[in-house]
């Protein structure tokens, strides 16, 4: 994938799991990005090689509630 694509497509990602964190841990818009940004996943989501990036936002924002609870980050056995 080329790199300005990739960037896209993982903007797009951002926005759409910040949607999902205010919706479902009721937080503000600036709350919701440091709760994603201070995650191990979000520094996944970033390494085209994880290939976590195609993931559904929804199978995503589950791997964020887990690792929130477990402070581990646990890759779905199919990716």
């Amino acid at each position: 994938m080329i790199q300005n694509e990739f960037d896209t497509y993982v903007e797009l990602k951002v926005q759409d799991l910040v949607s999902l964190i205010i919706e479902y841990e009721k937080l503000e818009f600036v709350d919701a990005l440091q709760y994603l940004y201070e995650s191990k996943l979000y520094i996944a989501l970033l390494d085209e090689s994880t290939k976590i990036w195609h993931l559904s936002n929804e199978k995503l924002f589950e791997m964020l509630k887990i690792e929130k609870q477990t402070n581990k980050l646990i890759y779905p056995d199919f990716v």
